[in-house]
């Protein structure tokens, strides 16, 4: 028993290696999505074809702003900086492609394989990390951690 209560004392001191790659990851993923999508017109057009099928107001002008979010907080998640922030905006986005496209694709005849189907989704392990994220702080190495 003193050998786990050692070994999980060690494990949390290390806690922070945990959080940058989650971070460094997630953001990583979001500032490259945000800059294809901002930077590679036809990537930006499919984004703008996906608001329009999911009857998005203005979908030219919300695939910018999206696009920007995910750019710019990517960014700012990867290298730890208003991480609490960071992961509001992302978690937003996600929610709002997981409401207006995901969701409605889920075919599933129970809730049992709803949920499974649900829970296998790319868009909702991105949620899971974010909110992880924000309340356990972005870890030593980041801009946040720095500035405290």
């Amino acid at each position: 028993m003193d050998f786990l209560i050692s070994l999980m004392a060690w494990l949390q001191h290390w806690e922070w290696i945990g959080a940058f790659v989650a971070r460094v990851s997630v953001g990583l993923l979001f500032a490259l999505s945000g800059c294809g999508k901002l930077f590679v017109p036809a990537k930006g057009k499919k984004m703008e074809e996906t608001l329009r099928k999911a009857g998005i107001p203005s979908p030219a002008t919300s695939a910018k702003i999206l696009s920007t979010i995910e750019f710019l907080f990517g960014i700012f998640l990867g290298v730890g900086f208003l991480t609490p922030l960071s992961c509001i905006m992302l978690i937003g986005v996600m929610a709002g492609a997981l409401i207006t496209t995901v969701l409605p694709g889920i075919k599933a005849d129970g809730f049992v394989s709803w949920l499974s189907e649900f829970l296998y989704l790319p868009e909702v392990m991105y949620v899971v990390i974010l909110f992880w994220l924000m309340f356990s702080g972005p870890g030593k190495l980041s801009v946040d951690h720095l500035m405290l």
